[in-house]
């Protein structure tokens, strides 16, 4: 394939990625149209739990269902890349040939049957998302292709990587549902929006820098975000363009996350058109479930998890001491174990790194 219908192809999937992401396409759809990065590709979504051992495709592409089953029963177990996965640098793409040398793999039961009846000998994978012992692999597997081949389907996986990734945080992998913390509005060149859910229209009243006027055009009020509107509404390159940042709110609540994305010439096609989109969301209904991942990734007690929670809460340590009926010296002991686990260093640490963990922070 040549480098210039690569660079489309990819361009065309991440298309996809956000169609998946804002419920215009599936994801397998994705999952399927990234199977031509390699000759007779396979794609797979992969969530494993060290602890336990187990693991399973989430998502599928070129696989039967009875081909998904036996992998799932049978070959996960003894699948000789999954070791290398679990340590390979978080977000680097890497050859098969690069976790487990050919000849190797070549004598493993894994190999002689499972992958050879399928004319599969090699792949690329990346690891998505690490969370203490949980971890999401993206892969492709297939047959031979020539070294340029394989070095161009590399750069093709490691440009999806960011956006997969942001998928993944913000818990749209495998199913983009909607819900009271996000909400999504389309504008076109003159910034009239063309469509608005609900969600979108009431976190726009929650900024002042967004709004809605009588002729249904959106006013920015924000210098930085309308000059970024523009660039991206100008649609100066076929490819799709994406912005992640932050909207400051009235009430001095967290901001809202903001992704702005205009797809690409091809997927055009797949949100009916070379509208803006933009999606908002709450980040603080999420605080909580960043929460509890910051303190399963730390491993931290039940007692030391609760002053975590309580500090997102708001609360002081004296407040905490007071509803768990303890001292405030108890409390305090306790937060040092917690600074200890998490690297962290002050409070203000800790409520920062729960807030990263809830999504992207990339600065408009």
């Amino acid at each position: 394939m040549q480098a210039r219908d690569m660079s489309q192809q990819t361009d065309a999937l991440i298309d996809l990625v956000y169609a998946a992401i804002f419920g215009e396409a599936s994801w397998q759809s994705f999952m399927e149209h990234s199977r031509s990065l390699i000759p007779n590709g396979q794609t797979v979504l992969v969530l494993h739990d060290r602890a336990s051992g187990t693991g399973a495709f989430a998502l599928a592409g070129g696989l039967d269902e009875g081909l998904v089953r036996r992998y799932n029963r049978e070959y996960f177990a003894i699948n000789p890349w999954t070791d290398h996965a679990l340590i390979r640098p978080l977000r680097k793409v890497m050859q098969a040939d690069e976790m487990l040398p050919r000849e190797q793999l070549l004598r493993t039961q894994f190999y002689h049957e499972y992958l050879r009846p399928q004319d599969v000998v090699t792949g690329l994978g990346v690891t998505l998302s690490r969370e203490q012992d949980r971890h999401c692999f993206f892969s492709i597997v297939g047959c031979d292709a020539d070294e340029e081949h394989m070095e161009g389907a590399k750069r093709a996986i490691a440009k999806l990587v960011p956006h997969l990734s942001r998928a993944f945080e913000s818990r749209k992998v495998p199913l983009p549902v909607a819900d009271a913390s996000s909400g999504t509005l389309r504008i076109d060149a003159l910034l009239k929006v063309i469509a608005a859910d609900q969600n979108a229209l009431a976190m726009i009243d929650e900024t002042e820098a967004l709004s809605v006027n009588s002729l249904g055009r959106l006013c920015c009020r924000d210098a930085d975000l309308l000059r970024i509107l523009q660039q991206v509404l100008a649609g100066t390159t076929e490819g799709p363009v994406v912005h992640h940042g932050h909207l400051k709110r009235r009430d001095g609540a967290l901001p809202l996350r903001a992704c702005i994305f205009r797809p690409g010439r091809r997927g055009g096609d797949i949100f009916g058109g070379m509208d803006c989109v933009i999606r908002l969301s709450n980040p603080a209904r999420s605080l909580q479930d960043a929460a509890r991942a910051f303190c399963r990734m730390h491993r931290l007690s039940g007692a030391e998890a609760n002053i975590v929670e309580a500090l997102i809460n708001g609360l002081s340590l004296d407040q905490i001491a007071a509803g768990r009926g303890t001292s405030t010296d108890t409390v305090r002991t306790q937060l040092k174990n917690v600074y200890m686990k998490s690297g962290c260093h002050r409070q203000a640490d800790i409520v920062r790194h729960v807030a990263v963990m809830t999504g992207p922070t990339d600065p408009i």
